[in-house]
């Protein structure tokens, strides 16, 4: 029976979930996939799919899930610089990716981006010693993510959280003019307090020059030829544990490619895609809401969710599927002296 309280997402949701998992796990077993290559799609689904699979905790816990995932992202971006915090580096060289692919995480995204925006609206809307104190320690962790993205010339990521910040700023100028000038104000001293930022530009222009798009086309056009070649697999996939031979990863065979559609479109095919969109509108609602609810949070989702979905791997990760949680939970609050449920 359908329970009264359920929402849009949880019930497009529940049936995305069923079919997604079911009918290209049985495709993928039925053609003799590797049962380790299996495991590694079906995992990143439940990630996914986490706004319908976790039970509803306590208010605490709602609350603290997206300070938990800021932190999270500081920690990773943490033991990216050790053993030393080369911030001098940054904007001389692309610096490696590391063992981990840490930075990688959306986590991290999130949290350069929301953490300075959630420091600024607190000073906006408290004064004070203790709320300076607050805002200083937010920023903090703020430059220590962002300034490891940079390091690692990560161009997508710095592109879109520049943009939306600028953006915020944009949004709020009558609304909330000493919000807006206070971020325009850190960005300013942030182009103007050393030559790393200029550095980090240059690193991203040659970066682009000298790779590319890093053959995102060339990879869609292999999932193309691959699935193409028979109406089966054009509409129901070839199922979890499926390789393709990817142009992005020097031609290497992997079960994953920098694009969630054309990573469903190469396993569940066209009905899959359809299936996974629809589940994905039905949560577009939330983001509305909680943008009413609470400006910065909303914000701050849209690069690492968006860079998820259409041009990096990171919707594989659980912090992914964590951050879709925390757009759907449109009872969190971020205001005044701390969170509160609506």
């Amino acid at each position: 029976m359908r329970d009264p309280g359920a929402r849009l997402h949880d019930l497009a949701g529940t049936v995305a979930f069923n079919y997604l998992l079911w009918f290209p796990l049985l495709r993928g077993v039925l053609s003799g996939a590797s049962g380790e290559d299996v495991y590694r799609d079906v995992v990143p689904l439940v990630f996914l799919f986490i706004p319908v699979l976790l039970v509803p905790g306590p208010a605490f816990g709602r609350r603290m899930l997206p300070l938990g995932l800021a932190a999270v992202g500081v920690l990773f971006s943490l033991r990216w610089w050790w053993p030393g915090l080369a911030f001098r580096q940054v904007g001389r060289f692309a610096m490696a990716e590391g063992d981990g692919y840490l930075l990688n995480s959306p986590a991290v995204l999130f949290a350069a981006v929301w953490l300075p925006l959630l420091a600024l609206e607190r000073l906006e809307r408290k004064s004070g010693l203790p709320t300076v104190v607050l805002a200083s320690l937010l920023c903090g962790g703020a430059v220590v993510a962002g300034a490891a993205l940079a390091g690692a010339v990560h161009r997508a990521a710095l592109i879109m959280a520049i943009a939306v910040i600028v953006g915020f700023a944009a949004w709020h100028v009558r609304r909330k003019p000493l919000l807006a000038m206070l971020v325009v104000a850190m960005l300013a001293v942030t182009a103007l307090g050393s030559d790393q930022l200029g550095g980090t530009i240059q690193q991203i222009a040659w970066k682009t020059e000298t790779y590319g798009l890093n053959e995102r086309s060339a990879e869609a056009a292999a999932v193309l030829d691959q699935v193409g070649a028979s109406w089966f697999d054009l509409l129901f996939g070839q199922g979890w544990g499926t390789l393709v031979q990817s142009p992005a990863v020097g031609g290497m065979w992997v079960s994953y490619t920098h694009s969630l559609v054309t990573y469903m479109l190469l396993k569940t095919g066209l009905i899959g895609c359809l299936v996974t969109l629809a589940y994905l509108m039905s949560i577009l609602p939330s983001l509305f809401c909680l943008m009413r609810i609470d400006p910065p949070l909303a914000v701050a989702l849209i690069p690492p969710l968006g860079l998820g979905l259409f041009a990096h791997t990171s919707f594989k990760y659980l912090c992914f599927g964590l951050l879709l949680a925390v757009l759907t939970n449109e009872k969190i609050v971020f205001r005044d002296s701390g969170p509160r449920e609506t």
